[in-house]
């Protein structure tokens, strides 16, 4: 009698080839993604071996009632990664050609891209509200049953990029959120604040002047008069919207003169004094603004800030040393990105103010002065 000895099936494919193949696959989407956001790469052949995208409103409940968004999606069949990309501040309308471009982009790629816009943002103003609005949209994601949960994440750019952050620590997702891009998020509203308050920004350790943008101004401003009496906060609003000027405005509240100091020009110590002399829930809204003071809980396996990636060991970071290069607040892809170096004990943070535990805030690269800088020593 012959009998054979068992046949071990061979794998369809070595681990190494699999790894290959897979980085093969995000690479070919990867390329696909960036010829179609940007309108000056030659992108149509791509419109013929890539699913064409499907547009549906989703529905959902936010802090402020019920919201709409674009939802694009792959023509082909899923189940699908779902992404929600949190646009930020931007200088033009949701009717821009622009924003339609995205989210085909990140369709052909094979994401379902969930639009999110923020009220707030619309307005010119950054709101705490976001974060848990951002999570109520993640959740209405992922409630389609054409979504693949264990594939679904967050993007973001610019500000829209430090709430994605913050959103995805949110208790209501932070399990369920398998990545987070952050492309050129801000690190602290205290440290971003101070800078510019004071119209300078720290880079590699020294402190340098920084021209501040129209919109960048706009938007803090706005921020910082967001808790004002409505008519107050028109006042402030309209006679510091250039930095330079000399505003006498008299009759302020208790709350409107200690943000006016803030709205004038400080060097970078009167700045932090100011910051520090804010109403206690001024203080609490900046705290409430800043990725610094969440990212201890993110779960997201996967989160990438630009040029680096932090996965889990980040939340161990107490992020008080940072090394961190961000754009302005104007809310337009730039070529800055954040970049941090995140080495230090969860301890030392906790006994320390929240300006002082914040992480430190370069501003972008590509923002420079007219003259060569006189330099100083970073705080």
């Amino acid at each position: 009698m012959h009998i054979s000895s068992p046949v071990t099936p061979y794998p369809a494919h070595p681990p190494r080839a699999t790894h290959l193949i897979t980085t093969a696959r995000a690479a070919a989407k990867t390329a696909v993604c960036l010829f179609k956001v940007f309108p000056m790469l030659p992108s149509r052949p791509l419109d013929w071996v890539t699913p064409h995208p499907v547009v549906e409103r989703l529905r959902y409940r936010t802090s402020h009632g019920d919201a709409e968004g674009d939802l694009y999606g792959p023509s082909s069949p899923g189940p699908h990664p779902g992404v929600v990309v949190c646009l930020g501040v931007v200088p033009f309308g949701v009717d821009h050609p622009q924003v339609p471009r995205l989210g085909e982009a990140l369709a052909r790629s094979g994401f379902a891209a969930l639009l999110y816009w923020s009220p707030a943002m619309r307005d010119f103003r950054l709101d705490p509200a976001d974060v848990e609005d951002i999570a109520s949209a993640y959740e209405a994601l992922l409630a389609q049953p054409d979504i693949d949960a264990a594939r679904s994440g967050l993007l973001g750019t610019c500000v829209g990029g430090a709430f994605a952050l913050m959103g995805a620590t949110s208790p209501r997702i932070r399990e369920r959120v398998t990545f987070v891009s952050a492309y050129a998020p801000y690190a602290s509203m205290w440290t971003l604040a101070r800078d510019i308050a004071s119209a300078s920004r720290c880079r590699d350790g020294i402190r340098e002047p920084w021209t501040v943008d129209r919109l960048t101004r706009k938007v803090y401003v706005h921020s910082v008069t967001a808790l004002i009496e409505a008519h107050e906060a028109e006042r402030l609003r309209d006679a510091c919207a250039e930095r330079d000027g000399q505003p006498d405005i008299a009759g302020l509240s208790e709350v409107g003169q200690a943000v006016l100091p803030l709205l004038t020009a400080l060097d970078p110590d009167e700045a932090e004094d100011a910051l520090q002399h804010l109403p206690g829930s001024l203080r609490e809204r900046l705290s409430a603004m800043s990725p610094t003071t969440y990212l201890r809980d993110l779960r997201a396996r996967s989160s990438c800030c630009c040029m680096i990636a932090m996965t889990r060991w980040s939340q161990s970071a107490s992020l008080d040393t940072c090394g961190i290069r961000s754009p302005a607040m104007a809310g337009c892809i730039t070529r800055s990105s954040l970049s941090s170096s995140i080495s230090t004990r969860r301890r030392a943070t906790r006994h320390r103010s929240p300006s002082r535990a914040s992480s430190s805030v370069s501003h972008a690269p590509c923002i420079r002065s007219s003259s060569r800088p006189r330099r100083r020593s970073c705080a």
